[in-house]
């Protein structure tokens, strides 16, 4: 496992935690034994010079318990949280280098839970786990030694009471393993639903299905609830059942010593002793069994979490060249199929776009636009034929280098929680002079001027405080920002009026000029000025042409511009 690898780093606190807790091993062992004897030696020969030197012993070897007991414990934290930090580092790392077909097939709802509970699960139980772990088998082994050099006589007690354990243990852990991976599997579920109806609420409460969409939540929510109320159950009854065999034991103890009490077999201070031994050896075998019952939870989040580190992306990044200037781009004999689906999303798409050519794509919804722009991105690869840029395939280019040279804003629209300046920059350096410049080109400096805060003004998550268009205008801007060769506008303009639509194409015709600019679009008066414009019907190219050509020319495209004729400027 890949997850696993990442502990190779962390060694040096698992050898700390190692000699710790034998040494704490020791200690507490070694306790009873001094216990018996001040009671066996000390206060039956009423020698209180070796009771008070025992004592001192007794106190030393206290402090030198807690101090291991420190020290192990601060060695499991500093292990267990930076290891998750280095789990949820990889899972980020990787997340990013997959593509959109890696991300849709495991969904953004199961990758939060990955990253988030899963990891969780793995460093809780090892904060209080790993320690049990090693500090478990060797105080049962030890005490069980002591025990039996105690009082070898009352050992078949320990004996049958760790068969009881044992057998219990066994039947909790057959219970219950096959279950936690079905309630990660329920926390995705329930977050997936959560996700999707905070995400339509308003069109929930529009529509006043309140009602039914609290149903669909309960249904989840409740078979999540169940499943858990049932592992409790089980789980819960462990340290009752613990606490009953450990008196039972202590009792039958007692008991059976009173003969070896009288016939002077054994001393009232071993027995004494003995009852910590037993004690110690069933407790051991409760710290094994809560990291038992741990141990699915644990598996089921390695499993989910490796899954994620041993995907292999689809999108490889082989290229080595660099692309500083965009001369071209060309479409040849292009077809595209996404995974599962029956019929080719685009089929024989051929095209070819020059610098400073500004070209529209149009077409009705499904018909293929956004998947031209994904595989200029190369966030999909062509199923067949090739894409060229400046006469080279898009593949032998770095993909970080292609990406930069286009400017994209993707059809929906995208601001983080923040200020508007961290919206706008994106993590680079921009004077306010030269936002000034690109809130104009994009129509929304007026609403910058009309905030008190300005560029300080704080978007908040899913940028709830801003209007469609205003997050679409941000989104241009943000775009423009970037500085690429190429302007790639995905149903960018569906948000804003018609005025304010053509206002933004002559400010980037005026300001931009020597780009290429690609508008992807339904919108008929978006393209109207366009040197080109491509109609997509049905994943195939309908036709090519200026808007006068086709609107003479093109069925498809006549029927766009009678639909909205009143709105074509």
């Amino acid at each position: 496992m890949k997850v696993l690898k990442l502990i190779k780093e962390l060694t040096k606190y698992i050898i700390i935690m190692i000699i710790f807790s034998i040494v704490q091993v020791f200690c507490e062992l070694y306790l009873p034994e001094i216990m018996s004897n001040i009671v066996d030696i000390g206060i039956s020969n009423s020698d209180n010079a070796f009771i008070i030197n025992k004592s001192i012993i007794m106190f030393t070897i206290t402090i030198l318990g807690v101090i291991s007991n420190i020290i192990v414990v601060y060695s499991t934290s500093k292990f267990s949280n930076t290891y998750g930090y280095k789990i949820r580092k990889a899972l980020y790392t990787k997340i990013n280098t997959l593509s959109k077909k890696e991300i849709d097939s495991f969904g953004a709802s199961t990758l939060i839970t990955r990253s988030t509970n899963n990891v969780s699960n793995i460093t809780s139980t090892f904060s209080f786990g790993l320690r049990l772990i090693i500090f478990a088998p060797v105080m049962g082994l030890g005490a069980a030694i002591m025990g039996y050099k105690t009082a070898s006589v009352l050992a078949p007690i320990i004996i049958i009471s760790i068969t009881i354990l044992i057998t219990a243990l066994l039947i909790v852990f057959i219970v219950v393993f096959p279950k936690f991976e079905y309630v990660q599997k329920l926390l995705d579920k329930l977050n997936a639903t959560s996700r999707e109806i905070l995400s339509g609420l308003r069109v929930i409460k529009s529509f006043n299905k309140q009602s039914f969409f609290k149903k669909r939540f309960d249904k989840v929510n409740k078979e999540n609830m169940n499943l858990n109320i049932f592992l409790n159950k089980i789980l819960y009854l462990v340290n009752p059942l613990m606490i009953l065999i450990v008196n039972i034991s202590t009792i039958a103890i007692i008991y059976l010593s009173t003969n070896f009490l009288l016939d002077g077999t054994l001393e009232i201070g071993a027995m004494m002793a003995f009852i910590q031994y037993m004690a110690t050896v069933l407790m051991s075998f409760l710290m094994l069994l809560v990291i038992l019952l741990n141990i699915p939870r644990v598996v089921v989040s390695f499993k989910r979490i490796n899954e994620i580190l041993n995907v292999e992306p689809s999108i490889v990044n082989t290229g080595k060249l660099k692309i500083n200037t965009l001369e071209s781009i060309e479409f040849k004999n292009v077809y595209f199929k996404y995974d599962g689906a029956h019929d080719d999303m685009l089929k024989n798409i051929n095209f070819r776009i020059e610098k400073g050519e500004t070209v529209g794509i149009i077409g009705s919804s499904g018909s293929g636009k956004t998947t031209i722009i994904n595989l200029l991105l190369r966030h999909i690869d062509a199923t067949d034929g090739n894409i060229y840029i400046n006469g080279i395939d898009i593949k032998e280019y770095d993909i970080e280098s292609l990406r930069k040279i286009f400017s994209y804003t993707p059809q929906k629209s995208l601001l983080f929680k923040g200020s508007l300046r961290e919206n706008l920059a994106f993590g680079s350096k921009i004077s306010s002079n030269v936002l000034d410049e690109v809130l104009k080109t994009a129509a929304i400096s007026d609403f910058v001027e009309k905030n008190e805060e300005g560029y300080n003004y704080k978007v908040e998550q899913s940028a709830v405080n801003l209007s469609g268009g205003q997050k679409q205008r941000m989104s241009i801007a943000r775009a423009l920002l970037s500085g690429g060769e190429a302007l790639l506008f995905d149903d960018s303009f569906s948000a804003v009026d018609y005025i304010t639509d053509k206002k933004i194409r002559n400010e980037i015709e005026k300001n931009y000029d020597d780009k290429m600019v690609i508008l992807v679009t339904q919108r008929v008066g978006t393209i109207k000025d366009s040197d080109k414009i491509i109609i997509i019907e049905e994943g195939k190219i309908d036709s090519v042409g200026d808007y006068e050509t086709l609107e003479k020319t093109s069925k498809v495209f006549k029927e766009f511009i009678n639909s909205q004729k009143r709105e074509v400027l």
